[in-house]
């Protein structure tokens, strides 16, 4: 039956308790500090600590202690990284601060490294503690007196049991009609877990990071010859600067100036040369297939065109534009690492999605560097967080206009209709936010005195229990037109308006056009003045020739493509 055994005497068992505490100390900092858990229920942390621990001594059922010492050493030696990670934000570590570690230079590291010498300097003598105790106090044991197949049984076991308690959650939270979304959600609690557990979070997040590195160079090599042969029809004195702005989670009707009741966007609704149009829509409901039409020539029915062509923004690059890329998300995409890396400057924020304070604004200390710049035609796009979920993290306090609002880490539990007033205060909190980003960052452009101009675009919307299924969010396989229907503005410059009128009325004559992702691409070059032999003017807001779509399409979450609205 090939039974283990192990009887620890007292001095054993107080070494693989400081062992045991040295390897979970990202995960014990974390529950002490991190944003998930302030104002959180101390049984949320106690659940944390053991899921934690449970997952540390999974391989303890495998291998003897010391070699299972000397395995968890190596996340020893790698814990500063999560550390540091968890004391400046405030979660765990993710991909956007592992590929900003890989891409800095040995200049910069060891520059850093030198500023917190006494830190490293204690760590390491920690580390070799560490191993002192490993090879030195621990006996070549196992753990556990326990069988080999009651073993696997119980590691079967335990993770059917936890896999089992996130289908149970999400059946009782998941409010959709299609039964898809259940296990979809469940899913995704359950990988949730390991995405903010120490060490499996590093493992995965530096997977994610040496893939998306290969798949973007895969990417660059087989788009490296393709040109859309564009060029600038004219050749202007004044310098020139557009601005694209890819917002996140954006419902058209939660705009005051889109006629919605509350004053969410009192500064947008004061600015000059603004245009709102009507009746723009996604052609899909989650980033991750949207963005490649907005900044392509794909569309929902011709898909796969975004992996076969590049984006605008080497076009812009084609016409002797410098361009860049500023982004608070999507670090780790393959899609978006393929457009930024090629562009003159990229510039990602170390934090994502669970950060409780990274806010948009932030994304101005890039920008501003960027337009202050002696460069005279520039292309700039700005990905923003806006109002992706959760949104009371998406706005600094003094914009908590709307009240009762959620508050913190909250948990998904509030995830329900009943709660829907405070979702929808929220959410506005979140717009009006987004209004005073926008109307700044126009500002700082409108500055520079320059042909000028910006377009914003919300990836796709959201859904706030606005039918009678109650549906909340986006993404899922039941889908309404509030997934779809979402902001799109223009503001052109003084300049701009002078240099091109005619660009400028047709801007304002198509605003109630049916209009849709697809055509992003052919009017951002319009609007430039550049062309390309296959330039599609019926497709150009910017252009009198412009055919509104007699038929939308979208694509949902399973990649289907369906009639859209």
């Amino acid at each position: 039956m090939n039974l283990r055994t192990f009887v620890p005497e007292r001095k054993d068992f107080f070494w693989v308790v400081v062992l045991s505490i040295i390897v979970l100390l990202p995960n014990i900092f974390l529950a002490f500090y991190g944003s998930d858990f302030e104002g959180a229920p101390l049984l949320k942390t106690v659940v944390y600590l053991c899921f934690s621990c449970l997952l540390f001594f999974i391989p303890s059922l495998f291998l003897k202690a010391k070699y299972f010492f000397i395995l968890q050493g190596i996340f020893v030696l790698f814990a500063p990284l999560e550390i540091a990670h968890v004391f400046l934000n405030k979660m765990p570590v993710t991909s956007a601060y592992l590929l900003s570690i890989v891409d800095t230079n040995w200049d910069e590291s060891t520059e850093l490294m030198s500023s917190v010498k006494i830190p490293i300097l204690c760590y390491f003598i920690l580390c070799c503690f560490y191993f002192f105790v490993v090879f030195k106090k621990i006996q070549n044991t196992y753990f556990i007196c326990i069988s080999r197949n009651r073993m696997y049984m119980a590691g079967i076991f335990t993770v059917m049991l936890f896999a089992g308690f996130s289908f149970m959650w999400a059946r009782e939270y998941t409010i959709v009609t299609d039964k898809k979304d259940v296990f979809r959600n469940a899913n995704e609690d359950f990988t949730k877990k390991f995405y903010k557990t120490y060490p499996y979070d590093l493992i995965i997040k530096s997977y994610q990071v040496y893939s998306s590195k290969k798949h973007t160079k895969e990417g660059r090599v087989k788009l490296k010859d393709f040109k859309f042969d564009a060029v600038k029809e004219d050749h202007l004195s004044e310098k020139e600067v557009y601005v694209f702005v890819i917002g996140e989670t954006g419902r058209y009707s939660s705009y005051s100036l889109n006629g919605y009741g509350r004053k969410t966007s009192p500064l947008l609704s004061k600015t000059d040369h603004l245009i709102s149009y009507t009746d723009f829509f996604s052609e899909a409901n989650i980033t991750s297939s949207s963005i490649p039409i907005i900044l392509t020539r794909a569309t929902a029915r011709d898909y796969d065109r975004s992996y076969e062509e590049k984006s605008f923004v080497d076009a812009f690059q084609e016409a002797g534009f410098k361009t860049y890329w500023i982004a608070n998300q999507s670090a780790g995409s393959n899609f978006i690492r393929r457009i930024s890396k090629d562009a003159d400057g990229e510039y990602f924020t170390t934090t994502d999605f669970d950060a409780n304070d990274n806010y948009d604004e932030k994304l101005w200390n890039f920008l501003d560097k960027v337009l202050a710049k002696k460069e005279e035609k520039v292309l700039i796009v700005l990905h923003t967080l806006g109002s992706h979920f959760r949104y009371n993290f998406r706005y600094p306090p003094q914009y908590e206009l709307f009240k009762p609002c959620l508050q913190g880490a909250f948990d998904y539990a509030l995830v329900s209709s009943k709660n829907k007033q405070q979702f929808i205060n929220t959410y506005d909190n979140s717009i009006l936010y987004t209004d005073y980003f926008l109307a700044k960052t126009i500002q700082k452009i409108d500055s520079l005195n320059a042909v000028s101009t910006l377009v914003y675009v919300a990836d796709h919307g959201e859904n706030l229990f606005d039918t009678p299924e109650n549906v909340v969010m986006h993404g899922g396989s039941y889908y309404t037109k509030y997934d779809f229907h979402v902001p799109f503005f223009v503001w052109t410059s003084e300049k701009y308006n002078l240099q091109y009128p005619s660009k400028v009325e047709n801007l304002h004559q198509n605003k109630d056009k049916k209009l849709s992702a697809g055509n992003i691409f052919y009017s951002m070059l319009d609007m430039a003045n550049i062309t390309f032999p296959e330039q599609v003017l019926e497709k150009s807001i910017a252009s009198e020739a412009l055919q509104e779509d007699s038929v939308r399409y979208i694509i949902n979450t399973d990649m289907e493509v369906k009639k859209g609205y």
